[in-house]
């Protein structure tokens, strides 16, 4: 069972202890956070004497802007805050003490959730206002960036959308600051809900570790080894998997397992790792095993960190009924009142025509769907197989629209001269329904939604591929069947077949919506603590990965003006 929702910054403070033994865990001790920052450098002493509110509302109205300590601040974060102070200091007298303890907190809290604990540090100033501003103004962007993540979800980042980010008050957020200084309290208002984020969180904390104790060895490329063959770098394999969590160890070494044979339990840490890592489950040494063996734990690190961001920026409450798509892991699971009820896998787009991560609502089911075929995959695949082959709409139940009468020739593709065609296809396409029909015989139909939607497909082997990314954007699902009637409820259990052996198209309307996510995850941990990864199939990793880099370099020398509502 997962957790009970912890308050973070517990978890923050204590900076996140040993690691369990499953798999995914690592023995090491959990390294240390970066040493806090000692009040004197986060702020300096400040006389008893109230700073001006004029010079406040002056600073905070300045038509040029608010750069203080060589930092340039947002105004908007903080003019409501002081307005309704009467534009009187928030953080001087006995409350420099509790702003002291605050910004000592969000070291460590940031540290613990993978954020920049320098990127909220208050330069020294000389001026009571100007200090009293940049305390302000590090408490609202910790907590708006907790609350919202630090950069703008978008698709490009592997995010749902700006639509779908959470909120932040700052106003509010700095009222209970002042009143109230517990970071603790005020994280617990506006971290992320779901119990997957305490569980990545932790993995963070695991992951620190290892990369603290060194990592884990690189393993020379060779041949496949089989269970029982004999190879040197059994005993470097060993030690990888030992440093992973995914080999048990007494005293470094492996227990029951030595020598360069690749024996049971070696085979059998294989296996869990192959589990947890998307491959082919088959406890062999292979190029794709090695390669992923060989990915550094930095590199796994720095994935858990993007995976937190995105789960920063996901809204807070997700609907206790919905679907949900993990496009990297190539999977759906359908959850009823918070729930999986059903899970399988799926095929996404390949490389070269992503599906994009989204989040919609299912309203549909239709029952053997024709399929309007889009005019890139008619100019690009359809019109070279046709200069090749003129028979080939008709022999795959696919008619020209429109442009000729419905049962003539033409419609069909004869007696057309398509070598004389080199630029866009010049007719739209329909495929009609049944067995051939790309879509399968059942879509899922996604609202406002032309190109991209869940159905199923013809070619039930790609399921039993360990790669699914395979598709020109669309999602293929592995029980469609199932799916369709647990959605359409119990008025259609067992009845969906007979429909489809009916061979009549026909549009089956869910009772309400249903929400569907399309997410981006290539690292989490499951309710048992076992960390999963997946390839980064978009690069969606590597874009966020830089664009938080170029921010946390940005705050490393001064506060930016809050740009996380627009692309970097």
């Amino acid at each position: 069972m997962p957790p009970a929702r912890p308050l973070l910054l517990s978890l923050a403070l204590a900076c996140a202890g040993g690691l369990p033994t499953s798999a995914g865990a690592a023995p090491p001790p959990a390294a240390s956070p970066p040493t806090a920052l000692p009040p004197a450098a986060l702020s300096l002493p400040l006389p008893e004497s109230a700073a001006s509110s004029a010079e406040l509302r002056q600073r905070l109205d300045n038509p040029a802007g608010l750069r203080l300590a060589g930092r340039i601040l947002d105004p908007s974060l903080l003019r409501d805050f002081y307005a309704g102070r009467n534009y009187q200091p928030a953080w001087t007298g006995s409350a420099a003490v509790a702003a002291d303890r605050l910004l000592a907190d969000i070291h460590a809290a940031a540290y613990a959730q993978g954020l920049p604990p320098q990127s909220y540090a208050v330069p020294p100033t000389a001026s009571i206002v100007d200090h009293d501003l940049l305390v302000s103004d590090a408490l609202a962007r910790f907590g708006r960036d907790l609350a919202t993540g630090r950069v703008a979800p978008i698709q490009a980042y592997g995010g749902l959308g700006t639509p779908t980010r959470p909120s932040f008050d700052a106003t509010a957020f700095l009222v209970r600051a002042s009143e109230t200084p517990s970071l603790a309290r005020l994280a617990a208002d506006i971290e992320p809900t779901d119990p997957a984020y305490p569980r990545l969180i932790a993995a963070l904390a695991r992951y620190r570790a290892i990369v603290a104790a060194g990592g884990w060895p690189s393993i020379p490329d060779g041949p496949t080894i089989r269970p029982g063959q004999a190879d040197p770098r059994l005993p470097l394999v060993r030690r990888r998997l030992i440093a992973s969590g995914d080999l048990e160890a007494v005293h470094g070494r492996a227990r029951g397992a030595a020598g360069d044979v690749l024996d049971h339990r070696t085979v059998t840490a294989l296996r869990r790792f192959q589990e947890r890592h998307g491959l082919d489950v088959d406890g062999c040494i292979g190029k794709q095993t090695l390669a992923e063996l060989n990915v550094g734990a930095r590199d796994r690190l720095r994935q858990i960190e993007a995976n937190l961001e995105r789960w920063r920026s996901v809204p807070r409450l997700l609907e206790a009924t919905r679907v949900m798509v993990n496009l990297p892991a190539e999977t759906l699971s359908l959850v009823e009142d918070g729930k999986p009820v059903l899970a399988m896998r799926v095929v996404v787009g390949d490389p070269k025509h992503p599906t994009p991560p989204m989040a919609t609502s299912m309203t549909a089911v239709i029952v053997n769907p024709t399929w309007t075929i889009p005019p890139s995959i008619a100019t690009k695949e359809i019109l070279p197989k046709l200069q090749r082959d003129p028979n080939y709409l008709a022999a795959n139940n696919i008619r020209i629209l429109g442009a000729f009468p419905e049962n003539s020739p033409q419609a069909a593709g004869l007696g057309i001269d398509w070598k004389s065609y080199h630029g866009p296809f010049p007719y739209r396409l329909r495929q009609n329904s049944g067995d051939d029909n790309a879509l399968g015989q059942l879509k899922f139909y996604l609202k406002d939604l032309d190109a991209i939607y869940l159905h199923d497909t013809p070619q039930r082997t790609f399921f039993r591929r360990a790669n699914r990314a395979l598709s020109h954007g669309c999602v293929r699902v592995e029980k469609p069947v199932d799916l369709a009637e647990q959605l359409l409820g119990t008025a259609w259990s067992g009845k969906v077949s007979g429909a489809i052996a009916a061979r009549v198209t026909r549009t089956l309307r869910l009772a309400q919506p249903v929400p569907v996510y399309l997410m981006y995850w290539t690292a989490w941990a499951d309710s048992d603590g076992v960390v999963h990864f997946r390839d980064d199939l978009y690069g969606h990793d590597g874009r966020l990965l830089d664009a938080l880099d170029r921010t946390a370099s940005r705050m490393a020398g001064r506060a930016s003006a809050d740009r996380a509502g627009a692309p970097l």
